[in-house]
């Protein structure tokens, strides 16, 4: 097995734990790993983006994780999950404007391909801070197209969308519809 196998191996790994301390110690494992790996590639830092955004600090690394997505879209302009993440490292920062230019940028055809709930998602996103901005017209246009995929996605590939639901008041109709099929957003 060579050391990118191993190294995205421990990823899969570090992906699922739930402890933290058993998850900081694997983090820094596979950063030490990367930092010796020699063929640096595109997925190589997403990879490093990811492991520093999914930790309890994640707000102390996000500048490192901006930067090791940006490497990885620089090296792979098809890497659309590094640009995805980038887009959602602006959202959390509440850069809203930044978020929604580089949602934008994720190639959405090969998202829906990927995983349609993420498309979804990322429909929701660009509403969300379409309607944050200023513009809620668009920001519903796209809360309504979440909503017709809602209409005809099976449950295991719909996600709470949390955002639509911040932004709308509960009496949007939009809201509404998506209570009938989510009971469990009620």
């Amino acid at each position: 097995m060579s050391l990118r196998e191993i190294i995205f191996e421990k990823y899969d790994e570090f992906s699922l734990l739930e402890n933290q301390t058993e998850k900081d110690i694997l983090r820094s494992e596979i950063k030490t790993m990367l930092a010796e790996y020699s063929e640096m590639d595109s997925n190589c830092y997403h990879l490093l983006g990811l492991v520093d955004i999914e930790s309890d600090d994640w707000e102390e690394n996000i500048e490192i994780s901006i930067g090791n997505f940006k490497k990885a879209i620089e090296l792979d302009k098809g890497n659309f999950l590094a640009q995805l993440y980038l887009a959602h490292c602006y959202h959390d920062l509440n850069r809203l404007e930044l978020a929604l230019e580089n949602y934008n940028k994720v190639d959405r055809e090969k998202l829906k391909e990927f995983q349609v709930w993420r498309y979804t998602k990322l429909i929701e996103q660009i509403g969300y801070c379409q309607y944050k901005l200023g513009n809620k017209q668009i920001g519903e246009q796209h809360f309504e197209e979440v909503l017709e995929w809602y209409k005809k996605l099976p449950e295991i590939d719909r996600v709470v969308p949390s955002e639509l639901i911040e932004c709308l008041p509960k009496n949007h109709r939009i809201v509404t519809e998506i209570k009938k099929i989510e009971t469990y957003l009620e």
